[in-house]
């Protein structure tokens, strides 16, 4: 909607540019020509500024070459435009003819040459393009104002010459020339940057057919013709926005979003590393701290309760010398998938150790977390491992009053020790009575 909106304002805009430009046509001819050559021209010098700071981001040597010349061709049609009839800096009236054929061979022709570029895999060179396109405009200028050897294009009272009319006529085949490249090479361009450029060189064809039947400089043709020009160099201007702002922009964007995934991947990466036990993919005995610490204020907040039970493998180390390390930790993850089968998301379950684990059941009584833990340890009791082994944990299990951290681990921890010398395979919840 936002977008459509957008377009709307750009179009009324745009109507109202144009309207404005045909009224100072009524009122002068005179203002209306310098008003639409002036336009074309800041078009011309905006379009050479963008894609000569752009280079970096512009990787088809075809906008690079247009847009350079650019600013060689806005340069030719100042001095048209100062040089047109009436405006009287110059002492002949007819350099703005010569001027205006002079602009639209240079323009013409390299909108065609430089499709001889646009596949090659190595980037122009700029400045020696620059000079060159110096040396010609130069010798255009010379041409007209000092050694005046440009052909006549325009003749008080007969109108234009025949070199003129061919000329208009040449560059319209030229152009032709390079709309038909410009199909060769679609694949080189996105869609939306043909488009531009299609459309760019029918509006220069239209608008040279214009200038090719007018007697005077002041005729409707004349008008006509100033307005496609004007609607060519905008869309001259609209490529080189799209290929060196718009797209530029959006893969830098692009490239900051993918280097924010990249760190916050590499973040999670190290959080991980820093709470994660790697063998288990459990919690580590750091981050299991940390969590009963925040779960501690929580509680006290909340006036609520949790649950805290350490569970010990009876006679791991017997296992680890049968077997071997390598079957014990295919233990211990195993281990570790039952304690998280048999325990809530909100639960925290941790490796504390060895092959020590720690189980916090949140918002849970005494008597709900004993039964918890004797279904863990039925479950292991029945549960068949790697080469058929069978083992029993022990569990020493505690509810928080509003103690701290250590002395909660601490008292599970003696009802573990008690678990383990009284017999193993049970859970101890209170001092004196084991299960």
């Amino acid at each position: 909607m936002q977008y459509k909106y957008q377009q709307g304002i750009r179009i009324i805009f745009f109507i109202t540019a144009l309207s404005l430009l045909y009224s100072s046509s009524l009122y002068s001819y005179l203002l209306f020509h310098t008003v639409a050559e002036i336009f074309s021209i800041c078009i011309a010098f905006t379009v050479f500024l963008l894609s000569w700071n752009a280079q970096r981001y512009i990787t088809n040597n075809y906008l690079i070459i247009v847009g350079t010349a650019s600013l060689f061709v806005g340069f030719i049609d100042l001095f048209h435009t100062m040089g047109f009839k009436g405006m009287r800096i110059f002492d002949y009236d007819y350099y703005a003819t010569q001027l205006w054929v002079a602009a639209r061979y240079f323009e013409s022709i390299i909108l065609l040459l430089a499709f001889k570029f646009v596949k090659s895999e190595k980037k122009v060179n700029t400045y020696l393009f620059f000079g060159i396109c110096t040396v010609v405009t130069t010798l255009i200028m010379f041409s007209v104002f000092i050694w005046k050897i440009f052909p006549e294009c325009y003749v008080k009272g007969v109108g234009l010459t025949p070199f003129k009319i061919y000329s208009e006529y040449i560059i319209c085949l030229i152009l032709v020339a390079a709309i038909i490249m410009l199909n060769k090479n679609r694949d080189s361009f996105e869609s939306v940057v043909y488009r531009y450029l299609f459309l760019s060189m029918i509006c220069t064809i239209i608008s040279e057919l214009a200038f090719t039947i007018y007697i005077d400089n002041y005729d409707i043709s004349n008008l006509i013709g100033h307005y496609f020009k004007i609607f060519s160099f905008f869309l001259i201007y609209k490529t080189i926005v799209v290929k060196g702002i718009q797209e530029p922009f959006e893969i830098i964007f692009r490239e900051m979003k993918q280097q924010e995934e990249k760190l916050f991947e590499q973040n999670r990466i190290l959080t991980n590393l820093s709470t994660i036990d790697g063998l288990t993919g459990l919690y580590n005995h750091r981050h299991i701290y940390d969590r009963l610490e925040e779960e501690v204020k929580r509680c006290s907040r909340n006036k609520c309760n949790f649950v805290v039970m350490i569970l010990d493998i009876d006679h791991f180390k017997n296992i680890n010398d049968t077997y071997g390390h390598l079957t014990g930790d295919k233990i211990l993850k195993e281990l570790s998938q039952i304690f998280r089968d048999n325990t809530r998301q909100s639960d925290l379950v941790g490796r504390y150790g060895g092959e020590e684990f720690l189980i916090m059941l949140a918002e849970t009584t005494l008597d709900d977390g004993v039964l918890v833990a004797e279904n863990i340890r039925k479950t292991i009791e029945n549960h068949e491992f790697v080469q058929k082994i069978r083992l029993t944990i022990s569990i020493g299990i505690g509810e928080n009053c509003g103690r701290k951290v250590s002395e909660l681990l601490e008292a599970v921890d003696s009802k573990l020790y008690i678990a383990k010398n009284s017999g193993r395979n049970r859970t101890v919840y209170k001092i004196e009575e084991p299960i």
